[in-house]
């Protein structure tokens, strides 16, 4: 099975950095081990392809939880573009996918 190339949009990047803000002054290795597992999650999904659950408010968009997260992204025959990594707890609308990462 070939690898897809993994794509993180800014506003991905910045959804990891708030959560790793947010534990970081509490637990400093447990922010970096959750970033680190969420990395790896994020390599699996992107290795095996078609995981998550549809999210059909916009054409193509998968979710899948973890951690307590959520991993949003789309994923084609050879690119995954993670669009959004949110607490599991947070409302997500299509509001929260910029047009700009789609």
């Amino acid at each position: 099975m070939r690898r897809r190339r993994l794509v993180m949009t800014k506003t991905a990047l910045r959804d990891l950095r708030d959560h790793y803000d947010f534990i970081v002054s509490t637990d400093p290795v447990a922010a970096k081990r959750l970033l680190l597992d969420i990395d790896r999650k994020i390599q699996s999904i992107a290795k095996l392809g078609l995981s998550g659950s549809p999210r059909p408010f916009i054409p193509g968009l998968r979710a899948y939880p973890y951690k307590n997260r959520c991993i949003y992204f789309v994923v084609s025959d050879d690119l995954l573009t993670v669009l959004r990594v949110k607490h599991g707890r947070q409302n997500i609308s299509p509001d929260d996918f910029p047009e700009s990462d789609l």
